[in-house]
């Protein structure tokens, strides 16, 4: 079987299983979207340049939470973090293997995915404090998305979060951050290397800075 004719078949598969909940499949995109005033969510379906006709066709896919104002990504989390089977992907070459994939991948998206999706739309402030503390997936480490907590929660919650963002790092870029940072919000420069390039691109520490988040480093 052609290996676009397979790849097509199992994202069809998986967004027919949410056809009824509200999220609409794009074809030619291959990815399903649902949206409310605040939120776009986006599960997103990739597969690989070199796939093998009949051989090997790559299927794995992310769920994401963007900004339906800005449209900008507060956060992205990819079903290869589930490594199925302790692989990075599915092969669905095989028709024979698409009921499987389809199962695994919307076990994966129902359990991981599809929660953070109803916390936004159902309880949305107890979601951003969460967020604020623990970040959007704790067992990755600390990351969050300041213009969420911006966005949906209070100044108190943004200090909480800017503080956290500094304490994940390591040493040297604790040292590197707090220079840049102390600078940056007395009016002057980035002191080095690491601030000018945070401040060059969209990045949490150049969040801070523009919004004159205090973070209250413990001394």
């Amino acid at each position: 079987m052609n290996s676009k004719v397979a790849f097509d078949s199992v994202c069809a598969k998986v967004a027919e299983r949410y056809a009824d909940k509200g999220w609409k499949y794009a074809k030619s995109k291959h990815w399903m979207t649902k949206k409310d005033k605040d939120f776009t969510f986006k599960v997103l379906f990739y597969t690989s340049w070199n796939n093998i006709s009949d051989v090997n066709v790559t299927f794995y896919g992310s769920f994401a939470i963007y900004s339906t104002k800005t449209k900008r990504c507060f956060t992205a989390l990819c079903s290869q973090d589930c490594k199925p089977n302790g692989e990075l992907d599915w092969n669905v070459a095989s028709e024979d293997t698409w009921d499987k994939t389809v199962e695994e991948f919307t076990e994966w998206l129902d359990k991981m995915g599809m929660p953070m999706m109803d916390e936004c739309l159902n309880n949305l402030d107890e979601f951003v404090k969460r967020v604020a503390k623990e970040g959007f997936y704790p067992w990755k480490g600390y990351i969050v998305n300041m213009d969420f907590i911006l966005q949906f929660g209070t100044p108190e919650l943004a200090e909480e979060a800017a503080r956290k963002c500094y304490e994940s790092e390591n040493e040297t870029v604790r040292a590197e951050f707090r220079e840049s940072y102390e600078s940056l919000m007395s009016g002057g420069d980035a002191a080095n290397e690491y601030g000018r390039f945070q401040m060059l691109n969209p990045s949490d520490f150049r969040t801070i800075i523009e919004n004159k988040v205090k973070i209250d480093f413990g001394d």
